[in-house]
C-alpha cells in the first residue's frame, strides 16, 4: 500500500517520531484530512488550517473564533459518526492535537467533548514474577538479550532510554566493579536528571555481552544491532520489541495465557519494576529511578550523595533479584577465611622460617663480599710477580675461571654494593 505524502511541514514533524508512532500520526492525519476536505473543499490541507488559525490570531482577542477546537471538535463527531472506538478516536485527535501543538498552537480540551478512553486487554501489563522474569532471560538466546531484559527490570529504565545509552553511562563503575551500578542520566521526554541503578544479575550479563566487543570507545552504544546497516549500529526500540515477540513465543508462561497480544512488551518490564517495589520504597524516591517528574523533591536526591543512594538500592534490589544480589556478592567479596588453629600455628612458624633463612642469606652474602673484595685485592700483587710465560697464561686462565665463578654467584646471590 502507497503511504501517503503531506505537505513538507507535516512530513517534518512526523519525522519526528519513531517509526511506529508516525505510522500511528499518519493515518490520523490522513483522517482529518480527509474530513477536512470534505468541508472545505478538496483543494485545501493543512496550510490552509493552519492559515487561518493564525490569520484569527491577528484579530484582537475579543473578535478571535476558536478556528482549531471548532474544526477538531467537529472532526471528534464526525470520527464517532464512523463508528469508531473510543480509544481509536483519542488516538486521532492525539495525532492533530500534537502537531498543532509542534506548531504552536495550543488546543484547549473545555471545547471538545472526547470520548473516555476504554480500557482494553491488549493495553494491559502482565504481572511479571521473579520466576517468570528468570524464565524469560534464559530462553533469550544471547548474553546482549539477557543484558537488555535485566537491564530494564532492574533500573526501571524505557525502551527508549536504554537504547540511547552508550559505554561511557557505566564504564567507570564497571571497570571499578562498583555494585549496584549507578547511572546518571537526563530522561529526553521529560529532560528530567535523574538516577537509577544496575543491579548484579544485569550488571553480570552486561559484562558477558561487552566482553563479545572489542576496542569499546566511550562514545559507543551500549547496545548495538547484531547486523549492522548503513553505518547505523545503535538498537532500535522496534528491534528490542522485535526480539521481545520472539521470546515470548517460546516460553511456557506465555503460551498457556494465550493471549491475542504479547504481555511480555518492554514497557512491561518498566512496569514491573515499579510494581515490585511499590509499598516497599519511598514512592518519590521509586519515581525518581523512573526519571518520572516529581517537582522540587528531585532535586533533593539529586544532591543525596551517590554512596548514600547507592544503599537504598540495595534495599529494593532484594525485590529485583532473579539470580543474585549485589549485597551477597559484596559479602563474598569481603569474606575472610577462617582457618583452623592448627594450621594458623604452621603457618606462622613457617614465615618465621623463611625470615630467618632470609636473614642467613643476607649475612652470607656479605660475607661473600667482604672474600670477594680481598681476593680483587691481591690481583695488581700478582701482576707484579716476574713470572715465565707459561706461568703467566696458567696463572690468566685461573684468574678466568675465578671471575666466572664469582659472576655466576653474583647471579643468584648479588653482592651488596659498598654505599
Amino acid at each position: 500500500m502507497k503511504q501517503l505524502k503531506f505537505e513538507p511541514e507535516v512530513e517534518e514533524y512526523l519525522a519526528l517520531k519513531s517509526r511506529r508512532t508516525a505510522q500511528i500520526y499518519r493515518s490520523g492525519l490522513a483522517k482529518f484530512l480527509t474530513y477536512y476536505q470534505s468541508n472545505h473543499g478538496a483543494d485545501n490541507n493543512f496550510s490552509n488550517f493552519l492559515d487561518r488559525i493564525f490569520e484569527e490570531f491577528k484579530k484582537p482577542p475579543r473578535e478571535q473564533s476558536r478556528i482549531a477546537e471548532i474544526e477538531i471538535g467537529q472532526f471528534v463527531g464526525y470520527l464517532k459518526d464512523q463508528k469508531l472506538s473510543n480509544n481509536a478516536i483519542r488516538l486521532y485527535f492525539a495525532s492533530v492535537q500534537n502537531f498543532l501543538k509542534y506548531k504552536q498552537v495550543t488546543v484547549s480540551m473545555n471545547f471538545i467533548d472526547l470520548p473516555p478512553p476504554t480500557e482494553k486487554k491488549a493495553n494491559g501489563k502482565h504481572e511479571w514474577t521473579i520466576e517468570q522474569i528468570k524464565e524469560f532471560v534464559d530462553t533469550a538466546q544471547s548474553y546482549r538479550d539477557k543484558a537488555i531484559i535485566l537491564c530494564m527490570f532492574q533500573s526501571g529504565l524505557g525502551v527508549n532510554e536504554i537504547c540511547r545509552l552508550n559505554y561511557i553511562d557505566v564504564e567507570d563503575e564497571l571497570e571499578a566493579e562498583i555494585l549496584p551500578l549507578c547511572l546518571k542520566l537526563i530522561r529526553q521526554k521529560t529532560s528530567v536528571e535523574f538516577k537509577t541503578f544496575f543491579g548484579h544479575d544485569a550488571v553480570k550479563y552486561l559484562k558477558l555481552y561487552l566482553a563479545t566487543r572489542n576496542n569499546l570507545k566511550p562514545e559507543e552504544p551500549l547496545f548495538i544491532k547484531e547486523r549492522i546497516r548503513n553505518g547505523n549500529w545503535r538498537l532500535t526500540p522496534d528491534l528490542i520489541q522485535q526480539v521481545f515477540n520472539e521470546i515470548a513465543d517460546k516460553v511456557d508462561f506465555i503460551k498457556l495465557k494465550k493471549e491475542a497480544y504479547n504481555p511480555a512488551r518492554p514497557h512491561s518490564l518498566r512496569a514491573a519494576f515499579n510494581s515490585r517495589l511499590m509499598g516497599k520504597i519511598d514512592e518519590t524516591l521509586r519515581e525518581f529511578w523512573m526519571g518520572h517528574t516529581i517537582g522540587g523533591v528531585a532535586k533533593a536526591y539529586l544532591a543525596m550523595p551517590t554512596e548514600e543512594m547507592r544503599k537504598l538500592y540495595l534495599t529494593a534490589e532484594e525485590f529485583l533479584c532473579v539470580e543474585r544480589t549485589s549485597r551477597e556478592e559484596i559479602e563474598e567479596r569481603n569474606k575472610v577465611v577462617k582457618l583452623p588453629p592448627e594450621t594458623e600455628e604452621k603457618i606462622k612458624l613457617l614465615k618465621d622460617e623463611v625470615m630467618k633463612q632470609k636473614d642467613d642469606i643476607a649475612s652470607l652474602k656479605a660475607q661473600l663480599g667482604k672474600a670477594v673484595k680481598f681476593i680483587y685485592s691481591f690481583e695488581p700483587l700478582l701482576d707484579s710477580i716476574s713470572v715465565d710465560e707459561k706461568e703467566h697464561k696458567e696463572r690468566q686462565e685461573a684468574q678466568k675461571d675465578f671471575h666466572k665463578l664469582v659472576d655466576e654467584l653474583n647471579k643468584t646471590h648479588p653482592i651488596p654494593k659498598k654505599k
